[in-house]
């Protein structure tokens, strides 16, 4: 524990903790209040909002995917941040002063896709410092700056609620940016020793065999599987989401009260968990807690279903926390572990897999809850958690194969 805080106090930990937070908090800012923005401002139906925030999230997965490949080719990642952290800061200056779709959507679909590679990348330099420094201690580390993002969604949408009260969407997007902008100027100033390293492949063979390799990754049983429970995972986690302040209000009669405070009790016990299971990460490794997520998820969704009140949803919050704590807080470094010399490529598989999954989610909630009742949402839930579980443990009994078929093998970006 001793030599965590000390890694913690490393100046360029504590800078990029800082961009992390601030990262969080722009996400928190805008997620929940872009639909209200996009009906209200820009009258758009709910159609064209669909459209607007699908195309926005697949042109970023696009863009951060190809980012995050670069990433781990050359040693720019320093520079990769400060790009996408300006090209964010310039997207919401657009959104502050002009309340166009077509400009929007543009902005969407360039700037603001751009921006994706913000988060990952972050997380690859604080893996490569932990890693030099004192890599024993990575996955506290790792989520310790997880449970700062989910620090942010606890203040964040409470804040930005005020801001718009105050200020409108134009002082929470001009907000927004300023953020963006301090984490671009905070990695400016970050020491020459945290960028990436790696030496870059020049001759053609080398980046022939690349590609085939990052190809192969790609296309690895063990990774695909990974990628399918993170998918089922982040679906399960989206529709329960949406459906439970509905079961709260409608089923069970609950108050819009209920529901903010069931929400702050689930994100308050998320941080002191993550941070335990980093605890226990460093010391049982990340793949034997994430095969506890799909179980903690499943039960929780199954207690939900039989639950009769508002105080029985409060009780079984601890079951949904550690799922996501883990989910969130080890998956992460589950994934960098998965792909150890691709940290740039396996952190934005990560964070691609999530996207997909939030928004695989939504549709498939809104379809089943179109045609039955709510209880029918959540019990597809838990269904798709076992399924999770079920894939992540074929994932790992694959990559022991592998390990022991190619024992002393490793990638190579």
């Amino acid at each position: 524990m001793k030599s965590v805080l000390n890694m913690m106090r490393n100046p360029a930990v504590l800078l990029l903790s800082v961009c992390i937070f601030f990262i969080g908090m722009g996400y928190s800012l805008t997620l929940p209040f872009m639909p209200l923005f996009g009906v209200e401002k820009v009258g758009m139906t709910p159609l064209s909002l669909g459209t607007f925030l699908a195309v926005g999230s697949l042109c970023g997965i696009i863009c951060s995917t190809i980012i995050g490949r670069l990433s781990d080719k050359k040693p720019v990642r320093k520079w990769i941040v400060i790009g996408s952290s300006a090209s964010a800061s310039l997207g919401y200056v657009f959104y502050a002063f002009n309340e166009n779709y077509v400009v929007l959507f543009i902005v969407v679909s360039t700037l603001i896709a751009v921006s994706y590679a913000a988060f990952p990348q972050l997380f690859s330099l604080a893996r490569e410092i932990t890693e030099r420094e004192a890599s024993v201690d990575i996955p506290v580390v790792m989520s310790v700056m997880r449970a700062l993002v989910s620090l942010a969604w606890i203040v964040g949408p409470v804040i930005a609620s005020f801001v718009i009260q105050k200020f409108d969407y134009q002082g929470l997007f001009l907000t927004v940016a300023a953020m963006y902008l301090l984490v671009g100027l905070f990695v400016l100033f970050l020491p020459a020793e945290t960028q990436n390293v790696r030496p870059t492949n020049t001759s053609t063979e080398q980046t022939t065999a690349t590609k085939i390799n990052f190809k192969n990754v790609l296309l690895s049983p063990h990774v695909i599987f990974a990628l399918l429970a993170f998918m089922a995972f982040e679906i399960a986690n989206s529709m329960g989401g949406i459906v439970t302040p509905l079961y709260i209000t409608q089923d069970l009669s609950g108050e819009k009260l209920d529901v903010g405070i069931i929400a702050g009790i689930n994100a308050a016990l998320q941080v002191p968990i993550m941070i335990t299971l980093g605890l226990m990460a460093k010391r049982f490794g990340s793949s034997l807690l994430m095969n506890f997520a799909g179980l903690f998820g499943a039960a929780y969704y199954l207690f939900l279903m039989l639950t009769q009140s508002t105080i029985h949803i409060m009780a079984v919050q601890i079951l949904s926390a550690i799922f996501i704590a883990i989910v969130l807080g080890i998956g992460m470094t589950f994934f960098q572990d998965l792909i150890p010399k691709m940290v740039g490529t396996a952190t934005t598989l990560y964070n691609n897999a999530n996207i997909i999954g939030s928004m695989g989610g939504g549709l498939l909630a809104g379809l089943i809850g179109e045609y039955y009742p709510i209880k029918t949402v959540i019990l597809a839930s838990a269904i798709l958690c076992f399924m999770g579980f079920a894939l992540l443990k074929i994932s790992t009994v694959s990559n022991a194969s592998r390990l022991r078929i190619k024992k002393g093998d490793s990638y190579e970006g």
